[in-house]
């Protein structure tokens, strides 16, 4: 895999730790009444700042096919975008926010489903796939991100 494809990867986990903090958003508990947009974005952004952070330590995949890496790597980030997910769906969104958020959380589910593909696919051994699913992984995540621009996050 070339740099420009480690690039991308490392890129895309950030991005996807963005979008799965804003996933979480769209699913929030149903009976609190909502916070104005602004306490609600403030709050969604500290939680994104908080995993960022993990994020951050987690070393990017340089090389795809130096599969104990990517597998490490996976192993690393998988929980904490879980968590940052689970952790921003537990806050009540706007009203005004519910459609884009919801688009927002279906991007980076997918893209999370999409890392857990690279994951096996590197504990079988197969560079293809694993080469295959990053790129995929990249694109799913940029989407997301975008969607989760047009919200208001800045993770």
């Amino acid at each position: 895999m070339s740099t420009t494809r480690a690039r991308i990867l490392a890129v895309a986990l950030v991005a996807a730790a963005g979008a799965t903090a804003a996933l979480v958003v769209t699913t929030s508990s149903r009976g609190a009444k909502p916070p104005p947009r602004s306490v609600y974005l403030a709050r969604a952004r500290a939680i994104c700042h908080e995993y960022g952070r993990r994020l951050d330590r987690i070393p990017p995949i340089q090389d795809p096919t130096l599969l104990g890496n990517v597998i490490e790597a996976t192993d690393e980030a998988l929980p904490v975008l879980k968590e940052q997910a689970a952790r921003i769906r537990a806050l009540t969104p706007p009203n005004e926010l519910r459609t884009r958020i919801a688009r927002f959380f279906t991007l980076t589910d997918r893209s999370i489903e999409t890392l857990q593909a690279v994951r096996e696919a590197a504990k079988n051994l197969d560079s293809n796939n694993v080469g295959t699913e990053l790129i995929r992984f990249g694109e799913q995540s940029a989407a997301a991100k975008r969607v989760g621009s047009s919200i208001g996050y800045r993770c």
